[in-house]
């Protein structure tokens, strides 16, 4: 398992949907690191590094 990286960018609502949706389809997923920045005009960039297992998670075997 290798560490990945993504940037969710928008406004708030958006980046907060974009999330939903991102772990929904990963449900196994493990954030190592997360970190937020704003703009003064309302919009937002999260980045998060993470790992998908290569097992299915407790209770999905």
């Amino acid at each position: 398992m290798a560490l990945q990286s993504r940037v969710f960018r928008g406004l708030v609502k958006e980046a907060e949907e974009d999330m939903n949706k991102f772990f929904a389809i990963h449900p196994g997923i493990r954030v190592h690191h997360m970190a937020q920045s704003e703009s003064g005009e309302g919009h937002i960039s999260i980045t998060i590094l993470f790992e998908i297992p290569d097992y299915p998670p407790e209770g999905e075997l």
